[in-house]
């Protein structure tokens, strides 16, 4: 089917070049919207990685509510308190079983010093003794 008379300039132009300037505003026009599209594109790509993003920091923040609110539970039920408690006796027992233990050190410290100056005396009396028995053995010869 052949366009009306009026139309017929449409179909006699030359491919790609624009005629009117009606023509021109729809080439621009056309022009703009891809340069739209392409940008909303984009624009729809950044902002769906924003969203990942965000809903993993909104998964973390999440876990990390949910650990401290179990934490002070924990706190508000005082077991925490009870747990304190009874380290708190444990160190105390042996903190306690340390002490018996140093004092037994120092005692024995004590004991071993005291037979140590013992053999010296006994030493030293031992070699006055060989000394004498020498020379009374050299008075007799």
């Amino acid at each position: 089917m052949l366009a009306p008379l009026e139309n017929r300039a449409i179909l006699e132009k030359e491919p790609g070049e624009p005629q009117s300037a009606l023509e021109r505003e729809n080439a621009a026009l056309r022009r703009a919207l891809q340069k739209a599209r392409s940008s909303q594109k984009r624009m729809i790509t950044l902002n769906a990685a924003r969203s990942i993003e965000q809903a993993n920091r909104i998964a973390l923040l999440e876990a990390q509510s949910s650990n401290l609110r179990a934490r002070i539970a924990q706190l508000e039920s005082g077991q925490a308190i009870i747990e304190l408690g009874q380290q708190l006796m444990e160190l105390r027992e042996a903190n306690e079983q340390l002490i018996v233990a140093a004092q037994r050190v120092w005692h024995m410290d004590k004991t071993i010093c005291a037979a140590h100056r013992e053999c010296e005396r006994l030493a030293r009396e031992r070699d006055d003794l060989a000394f004498r028995l020498c020379q009374r053995a050299s008075h007799h010869a």
